[in-house]
């Protein structure tokens, strides 16, 4: 039987030349006078092509610990998800599914349709083992304290909180307040387990206390929204009437932007007298007035590592559980200053 080899050597072509005149290649430049030649070969050698079956798409579903709504209102969930999405297109993947867990409970048994899962968010690791039981190709993206059995990617938020205190501390700053909110896991009936440890406040109550200012150490928890900061901050200013603070650490931008109303209501200016620094650099922090000190995380970038860490357990190129840490970018703007 006739191959393109035979083909190609009638026509006194290349096989290269060959295929892609068969494929019709459009960047293939050649005159009508060798197509014919080519043409002419492959009906006397009665030549057909094989025919490269197409890959279907791999179906991934996606478990998010959040709402549908609060991921499109968050700039945060909002970039992890579009990080997803572009590197499953670039790798042919589909996002078969979304489970808003928020919204009700995963239907586990259902996993097993697809040929990998990717959790958002931060679950127990009760409810990890229950998935991998129906499907093993899970990466867990933004927690950064799943034990080692777990593929994951984060960021570290103790080294970004590190460097806001120590900047603070060389400009001055001892009597340093946190705002944050608790951790929050979800169980299998989604089920919310709150906790106050949360990485960022860890550090602050580590990091205060090796520089001997357990007395300035004040923790503020509420939520992870501008309401909450601004509910925050209202019981930091009742509470602190005394001996404010002069500089705030926020753990994240939505609610540093409620600090920001609540101080600059009661007619306190940042950074004059209070500084104020945060994390994720979403899109208000650089519009505030005055511009906020954060910190910038790549979150669409955590999205497109978590695609291609589920693609290696997939096509079993990796059995092997990994962390990947994406690091973060420390980005100073106008609402810190030198303590007078």
């Amino acid at each position: 039987m006739a191959g393109i080899r035979d083909v190609a050597k009638r026509a006194g072509v290349s096989i290269a030349t060959v295929s892609r005149v068969l494929n019709e290649d459009p960047t293939l430049s050649v005159t009508q006078e060798t197509k014919n030649k080519i043409n002419e070969a492959v009906e006397y050698f009665h030549y057909s092509k094989k025919k490269v079956p197409v890959k279907k798409a791999m179906n991934i579903a996606v478990v998010s610990t959040v709402s549908e709504e609060a991921e499109l209102e968050d700039p945060y969930f909002r970039a992890i998800r579009r990080g997803i999405q572009a590197q499953a297109e670039q790798n042919k993947f589909r996002i078969k599914k979304t489970y808003y867990m928020s919204e009700r409970p995963v239907a586990i048994e259902e996993l097993k349709e697809y040929q990998g899962v990717l959790v958002i968010g931060q679950v127990l690791p009760t409810f990890l083992a229950k998935i991998a039981a129906v499907n093993p190709h899970i990466v867990v993206i933004d927690d950064p304290s799943l034990s080692s059995e777990w593929d994951a990617v984060y960021t570290d938020f103790s080294i970004a909180a590190t460097e806001h205190l120590e900047r603070l501390y060389k400009k001055g700053h001892r009597n340093i307040a946190f705002i944050g909110g608790y951790r929050v896991r979800l169980d299998v009936s989604s089920e919310k387990h709150q906790s106050p440890d949360d990485m960022r406040m860890n550090t602050y109550v580590y990091w205060m206390k090796e520089k001997g200012l357990e007395e300035y150490i004040n923790v503020y928890l509420e939520g992870w929204n501008t309401l909450d900061g601004i509910k925050a901050t209202e019981q930091l200013l009742e509470q602190c009437k005394e001996s404010l603070p002069s500089a705030i650490m926020v753990a994240n931008d939505s609610i540093a932007v409620g600090t920001y109303r609540s101080l600059q209501k009661r007619g306190y200016r940042i950074p004059e007298d209070i500084s104020v620094v945060s994390f994720n650099n979403i899109e208000v922090a650089e519009f505030l007035t005055p511009s906020l000190s954060t910190v910038a995380i790549d979150m669409e970038e955590l999205g497109k590592i978590a695609l291609r860490m589920v693609e290696e357990r997939i096509k079993g190129i990796r059995q092997v559980p990994v962390k990947i840490m994406v690091a973060s970018k420390m980005i100073v703007r106008e609402s810190e200053k030198e303590r007078d």
